[in-house]
């Protein structure tokens, strides 16, 4: 498995949940909880940790739907994953199937005796940290790095 640290994203219309891992892909934490806003500062400040963190990677969950068809949020987590890569070209961006990753992160809170009306200030960097140890799991068991790589077009700039 390939050392480096990596960075979990669960893209929501409101919300962006944010985890990472140490080095050597063992352990996940989250992050933080970006509030998407019209100005785009959110992937600003989402590129910012995937710098600050030295990541090597970036996962982005793709909400499929529960039959594996794509609906309109997978469309807005693929245009966010590409933003992220126009952001940080120099680092791999990749795209895992993250069905029930919400579902999972509302059992992972209530098993932790955390109640249900505090589940929305971390539900989304639970979310996160999920499809990054799927991403982690899949890497391990393939032994090749894991997801969709999102790949830019030659022309495709930064700031479309």
């Amino acid at each position: 498995m390939r050392r480096g640290i990596r960075i979990g994203v669960d893209v929501g219309t409101v919300r962006v949940g944010v985890s990472r891992c140490d080095p050597d892909g063992i352990l996940t934490m989250p992050v933080e909880t970006l509030l998407r806003a019209p100005d785009l500062s959110d992937l600003d400040r989402l590129a910012d940790l995937v710098r600050s963190h030295e990541a090597i990677e970036v996962i982005v969950g793709l909400p499929r739907h529960l039959r594996g068809g794509e609906g309109i949020s997978a469309k807005g987590a693929r245009k966010y994953a590409r933003r992220i890569k126009k952001l940080v070209p120099d680092v791999r961006v990749a795209m895992v199937d993250e069905r029930m990753t919400s579902h999972q992160a509302h059992a992972r809170l209530r098993a932790s005796g955390i109640p249900e009306i505090e589940h929305r200030s971390v539900i989304d960097q639970v979310a996160a940290q999920i499809i990054l140890e799927q991403a982690l799991e899949l890497e391990r068991m393939g032994g090749r790095s894991p997801g969709e790589e999102i790949i830019l077009e030659p022309n495709e700039g930064a700031h479309t």
